[in-house]
């Protein structure tokens, strides 16, 4: 079969491989769409961040080059020793725990110490098959586009991140109007709350305005957050845009008892100003990935039209034009979203 192999930063092949075997507990699944990613981005332009090179991953046993995309759905066609009843239509498990430690006896594989990601640490869903773990794989409705489904595994990050808010709110802002930030504008429209989204790129606010967000640049922030709050802050502030500096600028569009919750990341250090965060009794919380519970909170999201997925969807391109029009495509055109890989 055909896939898209990361060798190393700029350095993304389309190779023949082995069409790959499920295992004890584990399906083969065809993949119907693909879509790249921030992280894939981030691993194609100055990588390795998370794929192991120069050592086996704990989980995995690989090393680069890996077959590349965690953002997939695809078609069962072929069942390992054990697996009975899994058909159609599903969104794979792309987390692998260990399966021993305290985290994944409770269910909560991201927060496994060995934790590997099908797409950084296994191979994933970039290659016209892909092997997904049976346990975890949600079932797709026959009514959901692959092009709509495919959108699941983002979701369930924004699902997750709205899950670690407690309590009711009234004004949010949304750092960072990339894919998480419009699915975290319309996660908090869907409550209620009137939402600021926050963006450099004139394209992302006017489609987050598109969704129901007021919209400005970053150093507009602070006078529109106390616009809309009369001086006090916002209730929610959702870091998304992961950049130097965003813990601190989160903080400052918060309000006294509100809360933070961080979902982009980046590698550096970051200085983040204590006196609010302990005086003023904000909630600072990390939200990395998701369970398998998002996972299926998404789907059923997408199967009853709970957001809006169309206007993200930048360009579908075969698995032969991942790179050029793809990862090229996504590095240099700060308008462009989501790019979908049709790997048939």
């Amino acid at each position: 079969m055909r896939a898209a192999r990361w060798h190393g930063a700029l350095d993304v092949r389309v190779e023949d491989v082995p069409r790959p075997r499920p295992g004890p507990g584990e399906v083969l699944i065809r993949v119907d769409r693909a879509g790249i990613c921030g992280t894939d981005i981030e691993e194609y332009t100055r990588g390795p961040v998370n794929i192991p090179v120069g050592w086996p991953h704990p989980t995995s046993g690989r090393q680069a080059p890996l077959t590349m995309g965690h953002e997939m759905v695809g078609t069962v066609v072929e069942c390992g020793p054990g697996v009975s009843g899994l058909g159609g239509r599903v969104v794979p498990n792309i987390l692998v725990g260990c399966g021993q430690c305290w985290a994944c006896l409770r269910s909560e594989k991201v927060l496994c110490p060995k934790v590997g990601v099908r797409g950084l640490t296994h191979d994933g869903g970039f290659a016209e098959y892909v092997v997904s773990e049976a346990h975890g794989c949600v079932p797709v409705p026959a009514h959901i586009d692959p092009d709509v489904a495919v959108f699941a595994e983002p979701l369930a990050v924004a699902v997750r991140a709205m899950a670690k808010v407690t309590g009711e709110f009234g004004v949010a802002a949304v750092i960072g109007a990339g894919v998480i930030g419009q699915l975290m504008v319309q996660l908090a429209r869907s409550s209620g709350a009137a939402v600021l989204a926050v963006d450099p790129v004139r394209r992302r606010r006017e489609l987050a305005a598109r969704f129901g967000a007021i919209t400005c640049a970053p150093e507009d922030a602070v006078e529109r957050v106390a616009a809309l709050t009369g001086g006090r802050g916002a209730d929610l502030v959702v870091e998304c845009a992961g950049v130097p500096g965003g813990v601190g600028s989160a903080i400052e569009l918060s309000r006294s008892g509100s809360t933070i919750v961080l979902v982009g990341v980046h590698g550096g250090a970051e200085m983040v100003p204590l006196l609010p965060l302990v005086l003023e009794e904000r909630r600072l919380v990390g939200s990395a990935g998701h369970l398998a519970t998002d996972m299926a909170a998404a789907v059923a999201l997408l199967a009853g039209d709970g957001v809006d997925v169309g206007p993200l969807r930048s360009a579908v391109v075969p698995l032969r034009d991942v790179v050029g029009h793809g990862f090229e495509r996504l590095r240099t055109d700060r308008d462009a979203l989501k790019i979908l890989v049709d790997p048939a």
